[in-house]
């Protein structure tokens, strides 16, 4: 079943207005995105210790000795600090905060102060920063659920008094004791007995969204998205048939008014499992209404490592600076899609175009 309200026709075109983030691979957008172009990671040894005796190897914040609760404060001044220079003449007061992370049931997220954190900045007690719009959101939807925070902006700038603005936050760190051993319990870690697994990171992003359309400015527009829950588990006994991912996809592409096909490229959270590996495989191959030349696959955790929650804001961060290289740029639309192993999948079609080009809201097919 759906893992947010159902989607529909009155879906509206977000646009990127600004991005930021912070990573192992750098600590501002222009950094990490020449460093995931440059195809640079930071892999290096941890403090943590894997079962044969080994250190794990991570994708730490570089030179940063700010631990537990305030790194994670530190990543969240860092994205915000860094997207609101992008629009000096926005008033804060203008802009909604809606911070996704992952919930602390699942690997210890310190949400509570991350809701501290947010208030703080709503009331204008943050130096530096004049007050936010009065409410804000804190959604602890996984990686898989950027769909479901999407439709809630959505739904949110529908509202009387409503903020036009939202700057939609992903942040996580994989690097910390609970993660790590909760992890490795379940033998998803990269080790030097385990090559099926992922590198874990941490790391956090912004993206300023808005519906407002600016004449002639070439932006990254999110067209379209949907959520689906998935019956499988890691540690479970129902088969990985790929149902979820798949009608997602085929929500997003129906709402976006075009085919998988049409698309150029795909980009997605995939961290180097198989299971991952396996349901896209099984969902493309399921999708695609045509053989195309060429449908290329791009994956940012291959540089930063595995960062959760912000997961899907690094890559459409990544993205709305990508698709508007004016030297190989990976296409100018593309479908993205997000797994998280606790259930939800995301789906959703990006494309990079001029403000004022019109969109298609025409269904393409049941």
């Amino acid at each position: 079943m759906p893992h947010t309200r159902p989607v529909s026709q009155d879906q509206h075109p977000l646009r990127i207005v600004a991005r930021a983030m912070c990573c192992s691979v750098g600590h501002r957008a222009e950094a990490a995105i020449a460093a995931i172009r440059a195809r640079i990671n930071h892999f290096r040894e941890t403090e943590f210790v894997a079962h044969d005796g080994q250190p794990i190897i991570g994708a730490h914040l570089y030179e940063v000795n700010t631990w537990g609760e305030d790194r994670i404060c530190l990543m969240l001044h860092s994205v915000i600090t860094e997207c609101l220079e992008s629009v000096p003449e926005l008033p804060t007061d203008q802009i909604g905060l809606m911070v996704m992370t992952t919930s602390v049931a699942h690997h210890g997220v310190p949400s509570q102060r991350l809701a501290e954190e947010l208030q703080s900045f709503t009331e204008g007690q943050v130096a530096g920063f004049e007050p936010f719009f009065p409410e804000s959101m804190l959604c602890s939807y996984g990686k898989g659920g950027i769909a479901r925070a999407l439709g809630e902006v959505d739904q949110w700038m529908d509202q009387p008094n409503s903020p036009k603005h939202v700057l939609l936050i992903g942040i996580d760190s994989l690097l910390h004791a609970a993660a790590i051993e909760q992890y490795l319990s379940q033998g998803r870690l990269v080790t030097g007995y385990n090559a099926d697994g992922f590198i874990p990171a941490e790391g956090a992003a912004a993206l300023l969204l808005t519906r407002k359309q600016q004449a002639d400015t070439p932006a990254l527009w999110i067209d379209a998205w949907a959520s689906e829950e998935e019956m499988w588990r890691i540690d479970g006994d129902y088969p990985l048939r790929a149902e979820a991912l798949a009608h997602a996809v085929r929500k997003a592409i129906s709402l976006a008014g075009t085919e998988l096909a049409a698309l150029q490229f795909h980009a997605s959270g995939m961290n180097g499992e198989s299971w991952y590996a396996k349901e896209v495989s099984l969902t493309l191959s399921r999708i695609i209404e045509r053989r195309v030349a060429n449908f290329s696959h791009h994956m940012i955790a291959q540089f930063t490592g595995e960062t959760g929650a912000a997961s899907p804001a690094l890559t459409l961060a990544w993205l709305a600076s990508a698709m508007g290289w004016t030297t190989s740029p990976p296409g100018n639309s593309a479908l993205v899609h997000f797994a998280d192993e606790k259930g939800p999948r995301s789906a959703l079609v990006v494309r990079y175009r001029a403000s004022n080009a019109p969109v298609t809201r025409t269904l393409a097919g049941g």
